[in-house]
């Protein structure tokens, strides 16, 4: 089947970059969020590594009708034909929205929304491969220029590692720039980032060159900074200060 472009279908097809997720994720007797089945490779991937279910997420309809007819014989693998980004935890997971492991080959367009949509759910560990670029934003320090919002409220929510580069003539269609493999567990910390706090860290990254008390004027004339922030500029505060500003407004 022809990869849907408006879908950012590219997929991996590289054996051995599969395999090192599957191993990675430990998936053998544990139950598995797979974000984007995509054509199955990866689905079979895990199947072999041992693992007792598989929710296999998947967008497309035909792709979704295929994987069906895949899998349709193994009572260990559970297409789901939906939007990931639409799909409540407790629908997938336990009640609690609660699933061992997290793997996907994930679309780059939509990235940072999964990675958002991730802290709602409970989870041991997620190997997911995404954008190389989007991969160093997120792990980026104060003062960097690929600091952002991306870069706070995804380390604020979870330890992340980078394991290593996937070319991108590994995918077909290739796409125009490699990819990371990614590592994300949830942090110690338990740290919780509500939609507010969310909105005020986007408010103050869009004006990350200025002062935090200018960036937060020009957004809001009701948000104030606190006194001890008011004169920094935003590009160089760490998570903590950004969250410790994000609950006083």
């Amino acid at each position: 089947m022809k990869p849907k472009k408006y879908l950012g279908q590219n997929f991996l097809r590289d054996a051995n970059i599969l395999r090192k997720e599957v191993g990675i994720g430990e998936v053998g007797g544990r139950t598995v969020l797979e974000i984007g089945a995509g054509d199955g490779r990866l689905t079979e991937k895990i199947v072999e590594g041992g693992a007792l279910k598989v929710l296999a997420v998947e967008k497309d309809k035909e792709l979704a009708a295929v994987l069906k007819e895949k899998f349709g014989g193994n009572q260990r693998v559970a297409v789901i034909n939906a939007d990931f980004l639409e799909v409540e935890p407790h629908d997938i997971g336990d009640e609690n929205g609660s699933i061992d492991i997290v793997i996907g080959n994930i679309p780059y367009y939509i990235s940072s929304a999964i990675i958002f949509r991730l802290k709602d759910y409970e989870f041991e560990r997620a190997v997911l491969i995404v954008q190389k670029e989007f991969a160093e934003k997120m792990v980026a320090k104060p003062n960097e220029s690929n600091y952002g919002r991306l870069s706070v409220t995804a380390q604020l929510a979870f330890e992340i590692e980078l394991v290593q580069k996937v070319p991108r003539h590994l995918f077909s269609p290739a796409p125009k720039v490699d990819s990371m493999m990614i590592i994300l567990r949830k942090t110690k910390s338990g740290t919780k980032i509500t939609k507010h706090e969310e909105e005020i860290i986007r408010i103050l990254f869009q004006h990350k060159n200025q002062s935090v008390r200018n960036a937060l004027k020009h957004a809001h004339a009701e948000l104030v900074a606190p006194e001890e922030f008011a004169k920094r500029r935003v590009r160089t505060l760490t998570k903590g200060e950004c969250l410790e500003i994000a609950k006083s407004g």
